[in-house]
């Protein structure tokens, strides 16, 4: 099967998935009751009673449950992912997605280049030294770093480098938020929630704007969230790479390239590390959208504006349509995830395409 083929049939696949994922988010919104789809569009100071039933009208919350799902799909393509009422944000569901998903993807991508630069090369250090003083450290890391509770190791990492703990000059890193204040008062193109424009990502902005101080600050502010949230990670990498890496040293065409006198280095680098990757490929995808799931904990605890962090106000003011927008939002990244890790996958290793 040619990979051309293996993508349509793939991209196909994904329809149902989707209709599934919107059902079950369509369920739960409809689970608490009209009373409940409504709340986030009262306004206090109105007749509760006539904007009651204009909601109702508008949502048409009277009709069939499969004629309320054709409308809600409808307004989903139409851009009206409903409507939220938090602290930090009131406003249109996609509005609020513009705002908070650029930071939580930034945090990601950091968090996933940081993973992948550590744990690829320490694992497969680890398999070619097997059983050596390195092996077992590592080994013992990851064990630690899948096993250690995320919000645990934040407070850990936050008494060790952000807090004045050790003495009253010891402040390496800052603890929360997305850039020192100091330095955005009276910036015209950040405002007072310490949102920037036009991109919503601190160091992009401040690169567009040419404002160096605040890119700097930025960078400062994101490794701490990032180096937490990539911890667990690096053990997982780690841990596949090794075991991957450990099978493909004793496969029967590595020991012939060593028979065959070819250097060592050449044997890991060309013929063993390819193949090896492979299965880490999968791993890599499904870490990737883990990493959007560990930012709703590492975002509350470093006061991080992102979709995180706006997920848990919408949970801690009954924000229903809030918490089905990220939750919608992040079962599409998670599905998408997939999905390029399969193509991946295909591309990288032809049996499965084949079928084999």
């Amino acid at each position: 099967m040619r990979l051309s083929t293996y993508i349509i049939r793939r991209t196909l696949m994904l329809i149902p998935t989707l209709i599934g994922l919107s059902i079950i988010v369509f369920a739960l919104s409809r689970a608490g009751g009209i009373n409940l789809v409504i709340s986030a569009y009262i306004n206090p100071h109105l007749p509760y009673d006539i904007q009651r039933q204009q909601l109702i009208q508008e949502f048409h919350l009277n009709d069939p449950i499969w004629v309320q799902y054709y409308y809600y799909i409808l307004g989903l393509f139409q851009g009206n992912w409903g409507y939220t009422r938090t602290p930090i944000y009131t406003g249109p569901v996609t509005d609020a997605i513009t705002i908070f998903l650029p930071n939580t993807i930034q945090l990601a991508i950091v968090s996933f280049i940081i993973a992948v630069i550590i744990g690829i090369p320490a694992g497969q250090a680890s398999a070619v030294r097997k059983d050596s003083f390195f092996d077992q450290l590592t080994r013992v890391i990851a064990f630690v770093g899948i096993s250690l509770p995320v919000f645990w190791l934040a407070q850990i990492l936050s008494l060790a480098f952000a807090t004045k703990t050790i003495s009253p000059s010891f402040d390496i890193l800052p603890l929360s938020g997305t850039v020192d204040q100091v330095l955005i008062a009276g910036v015209p193109w950040i405002n007072a929630q310490g949102i920037s424009s036009p991109t919503h990502v601190m160091m992009i902005d401040a690169l567009i704007h040419g404002n160096l101080p605040i890119f700097f600050s930025a960078l400062r502010h994101v490794i701490l969230p990032a180096t937490t949230l990539a911890f667990t990670t690096i053990a997982v990498i780690m841990r596949y790479m090794r075991a991957s890496m450990v099978e493909t040293l004793n496969m029967d065409y590595v020991k012939t390239a060593r028979s065959k006198g070819i250097p060592e280095r050449v044997v890991i680098k060309v013929h063993a590390r390819r193949n090896a990757l492979i299965p880490v490929v999968t791993v890599l995808g499904l870490t990737f959208a883990g990493l959007l799931a560990g930012v709703v904990v590492i975002e509350t605890i470093f006061n991080y504006p992102g979709m995180g962090y706006w997920t848990v106000q919408a949970m801690l003011n009954y924000d229903t349509g809030g918490i089905m927008g990220t939750t919608l939002l992040f079962g599409i990244i998670l599905v998408i995830a997939n999905f390029i890790v399969d193509i991946l996958y295909a591309y990288i290793d032809p049996r499965i395409r084949l079928g084999e």
